[in-house]
């Protein structure tokens, strides 16, 4: 006798299977997607505009935009292993997707792609103010004594450590919203 399991077939054999798998075809297909955006992205930071030495007061403008595309790239080249480490615990990771996308993923993203279209139009405080509104609602929130404090003092916040702490000024838009 064996002391390996039977390949009963069905979703435990392809659970086993893929498990036996170094890596999953899906993700490394992913991962390679993500990694030639983040390769477009990292050339585009290479675009930017060097600032005088003499004007520059902490970090470059490429450098924020770097660290967190070298963060994605850290968790991407994972991505295809991941299965591994799930498969260990007893989870497949291909159970959940056999479902298909919930309609809520996809209002998200048309939200957050129309809000980005638009940011140019707001600026980046109301960029903030917007998604810190609108997206709690879209996902069912509608206590409006938690919602609107929130889209306040959430974007003051962010604004406040990027212009005073880091010295990085975002795009104050046409009105002129910015803490300088």
């Amino acid at each position: 006798m064996s002391d390996s399991p039977q390949n009963t077939g069905g979703v435990d054999g392809a659970r086993q299977a893929t498990a036996a798998r170094l890596i999953h075809p899906v993700d490394t297909v992913i991962a390679g997607i993500l990694l030639a955006l983040c390769a477009w992205l990292w050339y585009e930071t290479t675009q930017f505009e060097e600032v005088s030495f003499l004007l520059a007061d902490n970090l470059p403008p490429a450098t924020f935009p770097r660290i967190i595309i070298a963060t994605i790239v850290v968790f991407t080249v994972f991505m295809p292993f991941e299965h591994l480490l799930l498969a260990r615990v007893g989870k497949n990771i291909d159970k959940d997707r056999t479902e298909p996308v919930k309609r809520i993923t996809w209002s998200t993203m048309g939200l957050l792609i129309a809000i980005m279209a638009a940011s140019e139009l707001l600026g980046t405080v109301l960029t903030l103010v917007s998604v810190c509104l609108l997206i709690p609602y879209l996902w069912g929130e509608r206590r409006l004594h938690v919602i609107i404090p929130f889209a306040i003092l959430f974007p003051i916040l962010v604004t406040l450590v990027f212009n005073v702490f880091l010295g990085v000024y975002f795009p104050p838009g046409p009105l002129g919203l910015n803490f300088q």
